[in-house]
């Protein structure tokens, strides 16, 4: 990457294709020079946004708009142009062509929001978020982001950092100047504050669950025996008719999916091949084959089960299936047609009790009781009303890990107090401060920014 070099940049920053306007970018300290080897303004040289040609000599190339920010008061701190010009392709290639010719270089990607970073206009916390933003799915994970751009998370990592910092004082001046008169905190106080910065940590470390469900989304694969009614489920959370319907057992043959918004969560809902123990060709075989996989890469499942039938040789099987490949996520227990049967013998049954997380009674002909399914695959991602309203924050893997490291040298910390090792608690509470310090960008390594920014799109 040339993320380290101080020479000027240029991309597009809009979607590539045809439209009506697109916009691009140059960053750096040639930018005003560049510009105006190939821009001719038709307006007032003070203004800041200027009408005018983009010329190729005499050629003219585009009529655009040109907006000029004066370092350091622009998005990456350095001087920067926004050209808007007629979305069309040939165009925008052009131009761009122009300003590299000029003395600009193509930009990598994020490369913008990097020189943000570096210039100190934002730190590594509001610098991810930008990315998640653009990357956002649904309105809750956009309000997510934009709370980590407006500062949110950041200044809950610096108050937990400001009390590390007070304790800190006063653990090295205990340890520096034992005999002075000074007034130093007891160890009761020092515990306390040890305790409330665990607890903060702890409640950001909650929200890593609900965090990659926003990103990423939430899986769900619907399962069962043929012809329970899976691919009518899938319709029925819907509301549409995304797979067929029959009578016949093992209609769907391969995997049907569809993605929906539910209360700002991205959930995709899977319709699998029924299983059962004898399988009649080979391509219902394969349509179970990739049913399997599928519960291995879900994130929650559906086990779908007719209410008007008793067990089947078909439903142990599934249970072994699920058993034996050691699935460690939810299972919730659907009874289907409960609008024409009463049979609870899933709820009843030993065998199979104790892998459902709950048990759901619906219709899918009728939709009977599929909001109530809905809200318990809400639930079981872990959103509470708090965090719907108020709390939204994106934390990331990166986040997560620096988050955990400060967390056991807190606990480490703590102990370390308990038993009157102030020097060992003044290095793990240490460790706890450089991990905080890392989530926001200070003594980040190069080649761990590279890698976050390359995840960036290009004029960013």
């Amino acid at each position: 990457m040339n993320y380290l070099k101080e020479d000027t940049i240029a991309a597009l920053s809009t979607a590539m294709g045809k439209s009506a306007i697109a916009i691009l970018r140059l960053s750096g300290k040639d930018s005003f020079k560049i510009i105006n080897k190939i821009f001719k303004a038709k307006s007032k040289s003070e203004q800041q946004v200027k009408y005018g040609y983009i010329l190729d000599g005499v050629e003219k190339k585009d009529e655009v708009m040109c907006t000029f920010f004066k370092n350091p008061h622009t998005y990456t701190g350095e001087n920067l142009v926004e050209i808007a010009v007629h979305g069309n392709p040939v165009i925008i290639d052009e131009v761009l062509q122009l300003l590299y010719k000029n003395g600009a270089r193509p930009a990598e990607p994020g490369e913008f929001t990097y020189r943000s970073f570096l210039n100190g206009k934002i730190d590594l916390i509001k610098a991810e978020a930008v990315c998640d933003l653009i990357m956002s799915k649904t309105k809750m994970a956009v309000k997510a982001a934009l709370n980590n751009i407006s500062g949110e998370f950041s200044v809950k990592i610096k108050n937990i950092n400001d009390v590390i910092i007070n304790l800190l004082v006063f653990i090295e001046a205990n340890l520096d100047y034992p005999e002075e008169d000074i007034t130093f905190l007891s160890r009761r106080e020092k515990i306390s504050k040890v305790d409330l910065c665990i607890e903060n940590v702890q409640n950001l470390l909650n929200s890593y669950k609900i965090s990659r469900s926003l990103y990423h989304g939430v899986k769900v694969a619907i399962i069962g025996k043929a012809n329970t009614g899976k691919s009518s489920l899938l319709n029925a959370i819907l509301n549409k008719n995304k797979a067929i319907v029959t009578n016949i057992e093992g209609t769907t043959t391969d995997i049907i999916e569809e993605t929906i918004d539910y209360r700002g969560i991205s959930l995709t809902i899977i319709d699998t091949a029924g299983l059962r123990s004898h399988s009649k060709n080979l391509i219902e075989m394969l349509g179970q084959k990739r049913t399997k996989e599928t519960v291995m890469n879900a994130n929650i499942l559906i086990w779908l089960f007719d209410n008007s039938l008793n067990l089947e040789e078909d439903d142990i099987k599934i249970a072994d299936f699920l058993i034996k490949s050691a699935v460690n996520i939810p299972v919730i227990g659907v009874l289907n047609k409960c609008d024409i049967a009463s049979n609870l013998c899933l709820i009843d049954n030993p065998d199979l009790r104790f892998i459902f997380s709950n048990v759901v009674k619906i219709s899918a002909k009728t939709r009977t009781g599929i909001s109530n399914l809905l809200d318990v695959i809400y639930k079981i991602i872990g959103i509470n009303t708090s965090y719907e309203n108020n709390d939204k924050l994106m934390i990331n893997t990166r986040h997560f890990m620096l988050l955990l490291n400060a967390f056991k040298a807190l606990v480490k910390t703590k102990k370390a107090l308990m038993e009157d090792a102030d020097e060992i608690a003044c290095f793990e509470i240490t460790a706890a401060q450089a991990a905080l310090n890392e989530i926001l960008g200070f003594n980040v390594k190069h080649d761990i920014l590279d890698t976050i920014f390359s995840t960036f799109c290009i004029g960013k």
